[in-house]
């Protein structure tokens, strides 16, 4: 009977050992997820907090920011800061630009988009999955940012992308390759818009983003396209695990 009532405690005690550390396990909040920032239309400076501190983004062009934890929950808001109309001595306005919302994984590219003029926000932002799993070492990541479907050419392979799809194509063996996009016009059909050696190497990582060339007072309708080039070094450790530097 005691031998019994022995083997009972044991199975009580493993059942509530086991119940408590699936509890501390759900407890533990998953890594912050990380985050670049590219702006899509001028250089802008925003702000964003981080563990309730401030801090100032410079977002450019041509470059992507470099690595930032989101919070805990996923959530990323940029907003600028105005002096207190009412008294300068009080803490200043907070205006919100634009919010993103990170999932776990990553890290994440967030891209800041213009609004037109008179929306709720001065941005719209479009999340990117730029893991390593999504987007490997010696690959070109080519987005269609223009509002034309576009044909690419690129290291001997073709792919076909509707506005705002994407494409991979692996880096050739060889040291440079070409760009060739010709764009599907409404009114003249196919056009070459854009020719333009490309270098590859190794142990790094190119994003390509087809975007429109802006009008202008001397072009009110310009046919070409500009390719925004990123490239990315990627290290492998000891362990031949990648990582994004």
């Amino acid at each position: 009977m005691a031998l019994s009532i022995r083997h009972l405690t044991l199975a009580l005690i493993s059942f509530f050992c086991l119940l408590l550390s699936h509890r501390t396990a759900q407890a533990v909040p998953q890594d912050a997820p990380e985050f670049r920032v590219l702006s899509m239309s001028s250089f802008e400076t925003v702000l964003f907090d981080i563990d309730k501190e401030p801090i100032i983004l410079r977002t450019s062009l041509g470059s992507f920011s470099r690595l930032y934890p989101a919070s805990k929950n996923g959530d990323v808001v940029f907003y600028k800061e105005t002096p207190n109309p009412k008294d300068p001595n009080l803490p200043p306005i907070k205006t919100t630009l634009a919010q993103a919302k990170l999932s776990d994984g990553g890290p994440y590219i967030i891209l800041l988009i213009q609004n037109p003029a008179g929306s709720a926000l001065e941005y719209k932002t479009v999340v990117l999955d730029h893991s390593l799993e999504k987007f490997p070492a010696n690959t070109y990541r080519v987005y269609n940012f223009s509002k034309r479907q576009l044909a690419v050419q690129l290291a001997e392979t073709d792919i076909l992308l509707n506005t705002g799809e994407s494409g991979s194509i692996p880096y050739p063996d060889t040291s440079k390759t070409w760009l060739k996009v010709a764009a599907n016009d409404q009114d003249e059909g196919w056009l070459v818009v854009r020719s333009a050696p490309q270098t590859t190497g190794i142990n790094n990582r190119t994003t390509l983003f087809l975007v429109d060339i802006p009008p202008s007072k001397r072009d009110l309708n310009p046919l070409g396209i500009i390719d925004r080039e990123m490239r990315e070094r990627i290290h492998t450790d000891e362990f031949g695990v990648q990582h994004i530097r």
